[in-house]
């Protein structure tokens, strides 16, 4: 099996219109490499292209510490922690590398703003991990209905009333 499969973009990306202004779904998945199963680790929705990067690189740091913890991590408790072959898959190394590469981020960047998705591929073992970043359209708002012929809008707080001060009834 491979270490690790990076990819720019997945197959069969979507055109965006130009147009639209967008908004970009990121998500971190775990899948088995059947294919039969997937698990969702984390989402996020970026309105720019910039956050949806800086969220992909924070959460490929966050995916290595946790396929890579240090033995005395408290959350680990009494788990044992074994250390693993020179041949067996690091993906944590991918992902640590793709984190720490200014060119990475700045090519996620890119394309991100280019409004096409990117991915990132990291294989273990037994499963697949995905770091994703896509762009959404999203529609425009819709023009504030005018107010109804005849009428006139209504300023901020008109119709309110200040209470008056209670009058107590002396005994």
């Amino acid at each position: 099996m491979s270490a690790a499969v990076l990819t720019l973009a997945p197959p069969g990306s979507a055109h965006i219109s130009a147009r639209l202004p967008l908004a970009f779904h990121c998500a971190a998945t775990a899948h088995d490499l059947s294919g039969t199963r997937e698990v969702i680790l984390a989402t996020y929705r970026a309105p720019t292209p910039r956050l949806a990067a800086r969220w992909m690189q924070a959460e490929a740091l966050y995916l290595a510490r946790l396929l890579d913890p240090h033995p005395g991590a408290p959350y680990l408790g009494r788990a044992s922690v074994v250390p693993t072959g020179p041949t067996c898959p690091r993906p944590h190394t991918y992902l640590y590398a793709w984190a720490q590469e200014p060119g990475q981020y700045e090519q996620a960047l890119s394309t991100l703003a280019a409004a096409k998705p990117y991915r990132i591929s990291v294989t273990d073992y037994d499963a697949r991990y995905n770091l994703l970043a896509a762009p959404l359209p999203t529609p425009p708002k819709p023009p504030q209905s005018p107010a109804p012929a005849g009428c006139q809008p209504t300023p901020a707080r008109a119709g309110r009333r200040r209470r008056k001060p209670a009058r107590h009834a002396a005994r």
